[in-house]
This record gives structure tokens, C-alpha cells and sequence, in this order.
């Protein structure tokens, strides 16, 4: 009995010796391993846990139920598992997820183990390991080979696959629509016989079988293939597949060919190109911006337009661009930029914004024109029309504008403004005394001294002839003016010397004050140039300020006035014609109606001084429509008498011409003289032209459909824009004779000349030569190929008989003529 009790003493301890080893070993097995261990009582009991992981804290979870750090929803699908392990004994697997503070998702592979004693389980093992990088991994496996199905499903690429004896085993590709066939559709068929038409198809296919890699194009149905066959091998070395790719390049051709064609194009144009990324950054520049800035392309790249900014335009021109350009619209207008080497030049261009088809913008192209020369031209010709030819001061225009800007600064303000009109004592004499030209000069002293008189922010500008106004701005007192309009006689009063010729040289002066006198430009100049008169009268080489009394000037104008009211019924006008000449031929053209009064005690009455008062009292309506019916019943004599292809050229004033009536008048006329349309040229000014240009380019059409001939009177003296020459139905320009007069002596004025010439020929219109007096200008004019000449060179204007006498005298070409005959 003794002896028993002891082998049971030794069999227990070896058991609990056996225990504690490999409970050792257990604890040495789970605190090196990487997965989670924890030991579960059969009503979830975390018994043993060997580090954290995922939702259980080593510090926290023991002795806990593994229920307790689960949701409601993640604790049911954990008791499933463990009473299936439960009720089964066997094993289970479970996947769960797991999100860390820092919103990182992972995902864990649990697998649960039933132990077991004597047929029951006592206790449940689980060994959770991470597997969040294998299941992102199969993730983007199952989307990878779905990408693949779908690129290859629904490429354009066409697929194929076929075995070492041609059969097809793989045709997929969108591109096989085109081709008329569908995905699958050839598997199983023969490439020889599919494509037995296609020698270059056939020729691939058989290289390829033959352990060839081939590469090359082939034309099918219209449309040009890039093809690649790649035999592929088996371990014997002998072509089992041959894998084969066939992309549709016809439209990649058909964009190279239009970008080679665009790519020259813009090589070649002389348009400056510019193309910049979205940040404005320079991506491209053509030669011709090259040539034009003088940066290269190379100093351009990479750099920003502003290289070619000249700071000539403010901020806000460029915000408006900017403004313009995001809202994915063009933007065009002039630029004022710099060259590289400092000179500025005019850029007509436009900025396009390119956008792709979700509508943003990727890009700026910039396409331009130097219109530097254009630019120089039309500046001349603004300066031209707003100031004297002669003395370079301001002319009647300019002095206007400047005199609305005064007035409107002196209400504001509530400060005086004088307006000083000036006409010189018997100027004639000097001109008639020592010629044209001493005279002139005289101006020209003249004007430097009256520069030297007034104020830097006075204005002084010639009306014409020797009449002069002088604005004078922000005047305290009335005493100020008296001071400078004595001033003024006293800079007059020595004498002046011309080429050696003295003249003594005093004028009277007129002086209307704002707002006592006038509230308006036309009323105050008008009181001046009653004061002026006044200033005369009372003995000359003084000043007179306006007062209501003064009608001296009021009361003659009055009485011409009354007195043109009766000269039509009368029948005191006539018309007098100046002939226009082909200098090529000598031959008359054209002949110029022009309006003349023979008053009953003054006798021949200047247009200068009654043509305004026909203007002003509507009277020039009546007496233009008898001026057109008479030209138009001369005309039609002459050509009755043999000089059919003659031109009657007739002036219209803006009155007439903007007369609600006057075209129903002008087809009245047309109609009783009979005149054929052909042979009519109205000659109106450019300031007609641009005062209402909707309505007047209606008119000018209407007249022009009935084929009328619509000339511009002295054109370059008003606005001289090119727009308007596209916009009218203009046949004719006339060069203004103050141009004319000095191209000889003057650069400025011969180069306005020549640009008129060359501007009117470009737009195939006649260009005539107005006031040509010598043999000097018709030279200059005729190198210039201005043939149409106008001007007391060849003849003043004359009556009609006249003209008669000159059109049936022969000239010199047609003497040649008959001679040779």
C-alpha cells in the first residue's frame, strides 16, 4: 500500500512537472509570436492574451468577456463564430475589420480553436493575425484583371491571338467595329482566309509564324493599321501563338498631316504667333515675332509676356484683358509694346483662350499684327485735323473740345473762363503787298509770340486767314484778362521781319466771359467775335470785353441774313465749275459744282461767309436741292452734246444731306433731269460721314445701290479712319489742298499725302488731288501715281460755257492721235 502511494506521489509530480514545461514552452511560443494569442472560456472570457492588437489592449482586455470592446453589430457576428465552434468542435476562420484612432482600416484573420477534455470543450484558442496587405493586394488583383477585361473590351486596339496554324483563339478590341466585325467573332477561323484580300496581312502573319517578331502598316477598308505580331514560343522553341496588335492610326495621320500644314503655316505668316500655358508662361513664338521684337526664340521660352510690355497701358487695360480672357472669351484690341531694342511699336491683336472639353483653360494663343506704320499714319492725320497746318496751334475743333472741358471745370468749380477772339489789322496788305508766302511766315512769328504771352494752361488756336481765339482757363477776375489781352497788344506792337521785309502788324481783340456771356462754346465765340468787331470799328489795335449794346457785327449779319432769304427767289446764286483732269491725257473727267452769290449791292459774296448762314437758318436744304438740279440739268447738256462719260461732281452740306427728305428730293431731281446715275459723284466730309453712322451709312448705301458715286471732300482733315472707308460704299477720296499745297517744303504734309494715296489704292478707291497750283506738286503727285488732279494749275472755276469751250478743244494726246491717223 505504501509502496502504491508513493508511484502515484512520483506519477503526480512528473505530471506537474510535464504541466509547467509546457506551459513554459507555451508562454515562450506566444510572446515571440507575431499574431495576437488569447485563451477564451467558454462564455468568452479573455483568459490569457499575449500582446496587443486591433480593438484588445494586453493591459486591458484580461479578464474581460472579448464581447465588451466590440459594437452590438461586430459582438454578434463574433458569438456565430464561437457557437459554431462551440457546437461543432471544429475550427473557424473569421475576417474582420478594424479602424485605428488615426482613421487607419485594417483588416485581421481570426482563427478560433475548440480545447477540448475528455470530449468537452473547456476553453477556446484564438490566433488573429493582420492581413490588411493581402487583402489590398487581392483587391487591386480583381481590379487590375477587371481594368485589363475592360481596356481590352473596349479598346480601340484591336487584339488577336492565333496558333501555329492561323486559327484564331482571341479577337477582342473595339476597333473591330469599324472593320465590320465584333469581339470573338473570327475565333476559330483561319487568318489566311479572313484576310486572304490583304497580301501585306498574309505576308505578316506568315513571318510571324515563322519566329519573327514583325512590326508594320497595313491599309484595310480605307483605314491605315499599325501592326505588331510577337511569335511567342514553347519549350521546344517552336511558335505556338503568335500575339498580335493592330492600332487604327488613320485619324493620328490625318491630325500629323493638318499639324505639319498649321505647324508651316506658322512657320511662314507674317502674323506674330504667341502661345503661352495658363500661367502665362511663353511656350512658342514664330519667326515673324521674332523678327518683329527682336527677341529670339530662346530668349523667349519660359519667360513671361511682360519682356514686350511698354508700360504705355494702365492696369486696368490689363485687367479688362484678364477679366475678358477667364471667362474662356477672345480678347482683341492694340498693344503697345517694346522691341529689344527699346523702339515701341502698335500690335493689333488677338488672345484666344484654348480649353479642353471639360471647359478649362489650358492655354493662350496670341496672334498679332504690327500696325506700327497704320498706327503713325492715323495719329498724323488726328494731329492734322485738330490742328493748323501752317502754325501747328490748335484748329477750331480742337479749341471747341478744349473749351467744353473748361466750361464744365468752371461750373464746378464756380470760376471764370474768357474766351479771346483776335483778328489782325489789314493782314491782306502784307500778303498782297509782299506775296503768300511772307505772309505765312509772319504767322508763324506771330505765333511764337502769342505762345510767349499767354499761360502754360491757355489755349491758342487759328480759326483760319489771320483769325486767331485764345482760351483762357480758371480766371480770377476780369482785371486778369484786361492784363493779358494787353499783354497781347503789346507783344504785336514791334514790328516783324520776313526775309528782309518789315511789316507792322496790330490786331483787334474781342473777349466774351463764361457764364455772363454765353453758356455755350457757340454763344460765347459768337459774343466774342461780336466784341472783336467792335474792338475794329472803334479804331483797331485795341480789345473790347462783350456787352448787349454791341450789334454792329449783330445787325450785318442780320441784314445778310435777310437778304439770303430772298436770293434763291431772286435767282442771285449761279454755279461756277472746276474742271477735274486725267494728268496722264490732259483730258477733263469730271467737272466740280460750286456755289457762288452775286448780292445786289456787295456784290460776289465768299461761301466762307454765307454758306455757315445757310447752314444755320436751314436755308442751304432749299438752295443745295436747287444746286444738285441745276449741276445735274448742266451735266446732262454736256452729255447730250457728245461728252457722255463727263462726271458732275456736286458738295453736299450736312444739313441737306441729313434732311429727312432728301432722298425722296435727290430721286425727285434724279428723275426730272434725267442724269444718268453713273455720272453723279456726291462729294460729303468726314465729319458728315461719322455724326449719325447707322442712319448715314443707309443713306449711302441707298444712293449707292442706284449707283451714285460717293466721294470724301478734304479728306485728312477730320477723323481720317481707316474703319469707316471699309464701312462706307465709298468711291472716292479727295486729298484736302492744305496737304497739297506745301509736299514740297513740308515732310509731314507729303507724307500724309503719300499715305492717303497708297491707303486709297489698296482699297481700290479714286483718289483726287485738290488744289494743285504747279507743275512741282502735279510731279509729285503723278510719281505717286495720283493722276486725278484738281487746282488753279490747270484752271480756277469757271462758268459753263467755259467748260464747253475747254471740253471741245483738243488736247495734246488727242492731236497725237489724229496725227498718227
Amino acid at each position: 500500500m505504501k509502496i502504491m502511494s508513493q508511484s502515484a506521489a512520483v506519477l503526480e509530480a512528473l505530471r506537474n512537472k510535464l504541466i509547467s514545461d509546457a506551459e513554459a514552452r507555451w508562454r515562450t511560443l506566444t510572446e515571440h509570436s507575431q499574431n495576437q494569442i488569447m485563451f477564451l472560456d467558454p462564455a468568452g472570457t479573455i483568459l490569457f492574451i499575449n500582446h496587443s492588437l486591433a480593438m484588445w489592449d494586453v493591459q486591458k482586455a484580461l479578464g474581460q468577456s472579448i464581447y465588451d470592446s466590440l459594437s452590438e453589430q461586430d459582438a454578434s457576428k463574433f458569438n456565430r463564430n464561437f457557437e459554431r465552434v462551440l457546437s461543432s468542435g471544429k475550427s473557424d476562420i473569421l475576417e474582420f475589420q478594424f479602424s485605428s484612432m488615426d482613421n487607419e482600416s485594417y483588416t485581421y484573420e481570426m482563427r478560433i480553436y475548440p480545447v477540448k477534455e475528455e470530449n468537452k470543450i473547456i476553453a477556446l484558442i484564438t490566433d488573429t493575425r493582420d492581413v490588411t496587405e493581402q487583402v489590398q493586394q487581392q483587391i487591386k488583383l480583381e481590379q487590375s484583371h477587371a481594368l485589363l477585361n475592360t481596356v481590352i473590351s473596349n479598346s480601340p486596339v484591336i487584339i488577336l491571338a492565333f496558333d501555329d496554324k492561323g486559327l484564331f483563339t482571341l479577337s477582342e478590341g473595339k476597333g473591330l467595329e469599324i472593320l465590320g466585325s465584333k469581339p470573338g467573332s473570327v475565333v476559330g477561323e483561319s487568318i489566311f482566309d479572313i484576310y486572304k484580300n490583304y497580301p501585306q496581312v498574309l505576308s505578316d502573319a506568315e513571318t510571324a509564324l515563322s519566329g519573327v517578331f514583325v512590326e508594320s502598316m497595313v491599309t484595310i477598308n480605307g483605314r491605315t493599321y499599325q501592326t505588331h505580331y510577337n511569335p511567342i514560343l514553347n519549350e521546344q522553341g517552336q511558335v505556338c501563338t503568335v500575339i498580335g496588335v493592330a492600332n487604327d492610326i488613320t485619324t493620328t495621320m490625318q491630325i500629323e498631316s493638318q499639324m505639319r500644314i498649321i505647324s508651316t503655316a506658322l512657320e511662314q505668316t507674317t502674323d506674330m504667333i504667341m502661345v503661352t500655358n495658363v500661367n502665362g508662361i511663353i511656350e512658342y513664338v514664330n519667326p515673324s515675332f521674332e523678327a518683329i521684337t527682336g527677341y529670339s526664340q530662346a530668349e523667349t521660352l519660359g519667360k513671361n509676356p511682360r519682356i514686350i510690355n511698354s508700360g504705355k497701358q494702365d492696369q486696368s487695360f490689363y485687367e479688362k484683358m484678364w477679366a475678358t480672357l477667364l471667362k474662356g472669351e477672345n480678347f482683341s484690341d492694340v498693344f503697345i509694346n517694346t522691341r529689344k531694342d527699346g523702339s515701341i511699336y502698335y500690335e493689333e491683336k488677338t488672345i484666344t483662350p484654348v480649353r479642353t472639353e471639360s471647359k478649362e483653360i489650358t492655354h493662350f494663343i496670341a496672334t498679332g499684327k504690327d500696325i506700327s506704320e497704320r498706327m503713325r499714319t492715323q495719329e498724323r492725320l488726328h494731329y492734322m485735323a485738330h490742328h493748323d497746318a501752317l502754325t501747328k496751334l490748335p484748329n477750331r475743333t480742337l479749341f471747341l473740345d478744349r473749351l467744353h472741358q473748361a466750361m464744365a471745370r468752371a461750373q464746378w468749380h464756380n470760376r471764370l473762363i474768357a474766351v479771346i477772339f483776335m483778328d489782325l489789322d489789314q493782314f491782306k496788305e502784307v500778303n498782297d503787298n509782299f506775296g503768300h508766302d511772307i505772309g505765312d511766315q509772319l504767322l508763324i512769328q506771330l505765333t511764337q509770340r502769342l505762345s510767349s504771352s499767354v499761360r502754360s494752361g491757355d489755349t491758342i488756336a487759328r480759326f483760319g486767314g489771320d483769325e486767331f481765339a485764345i482760351l483762357l482757363d480758371d480766371i480770377a477776375s476780369e482785371k486778369d484778362i484786361s492784363l493779358l489781352a494787353k499783354k497781347i497788344l503789346d507783344t504785336l506792337a514791334p514790328s516783324f521781319t520776313v526775309q528782309g521785309h518789315e511789316s507792322q502788324v496790330t490786331a483787334s481783340i474781342g473777349v466774351s466771359i463764361f457764364p455772363s456771356d454765353g453758356n455755350d462754346s457757340e454763344t460765347l465765340i459768337r459774343n466774342a467775335d461780336v466784341a472783336m468787331y467792335r474792338a475794329k470799328h472803334l479804331g483797331r489795335n485795341n480789345y473790347q470785353f462783350y456787352s448787349n449794346e454791341m450789334s454792329a457785327r449783330a445787325f450785318e449779319r442780320l441784314s445778310l441774313e435777310n437778304s439770303l432769304r430772298h436770293a434763291l427767289k431772286r435767282q442771285e446764286f449761279f454755279l461756277l465749275y472746276q474742271p477735274q483732269i486725267d494728268s496722264r491725257s490732259d483730258t477733263i473727267t469730271g467737272v466740280e459744282a460750286l456755289l457762288r452769290w452775286q448780292h445786289p449791292d456787295l456784290g460776289v459774296i465768299s461761301p466762307n461767309d454765307f454758306v455757315p448762314l445757310l447752314e444755320e437758318t436751314g436755308l442751304i436744304v432749299s438752295v443745295g436741292d436747287w444746286a444738285l438740279k441745276t449741276a445735274c440739268k448742266q451735266a446732262v447738256k454736256w452729255h447730250q452734246s457728245g461728252f457722255d462719260s463727263l462726271r458732275m461732281c456736286v458738295n453736299l452740306s450736312s444739313r441737306q444731306f441729313n434732311n429727312p427728305d432728301f432722298i425722296q428730293s435727290f430721286h425727285r431731281i434724279i428723275t426730272e433731269t434725267e442724269i444718268k446715275p453713273e455720272l453723279l459723284e456726291l462729294e460729303l466730309t468726314e465729319s458728315m460721314l461719322m455724326r449719325n453712322a447707322s442712319k448715314t451709312i443707309s443713306a449711302l448705301n441707298t444712293l449707292s445701290h442706284h449707283g451714285i458715286h460717293i466721294a470724301i471732300d478734304d479728306f485728312g482733315t477730320g477723323y481720317s479712319s481707316l474703319n469707316y472707308l471699309r464701312r462706307f460704299p465709298i468711291t472716292t477720296l479727295k486729298i484736302d489742298r492744305s496737304f497739297v499745297r506745301d509736299v514740297l517744303e513740308d515732310a509731314d504734309d507729303a507724307a500724309i499725302a503719300s499715305a492717303i494715296i497708297v491707303m486709297a489704292q489698296s482699297l481700290n478707291l479714286n483718289v483726287v488731288a485738290e488744289g494743285v497750283e504747279n507743275i512741282e506738286q502735279l510731279n509729285f503727285l503723278k510719281e505717286r501715281q495720283c493722276y486725278e488732279i484738281q487746282g488753279n494749275y490747270f484752271s480756277a472755276a469757271v462758268d459753263a460755257d467755259a467748260i464747253t469751250a475747254m471740253l471741245e478743244t483738243p488736247t495734246s494726246s488727242e492731236t497725237d492721235d489724229n496725227n498718227s491717223d
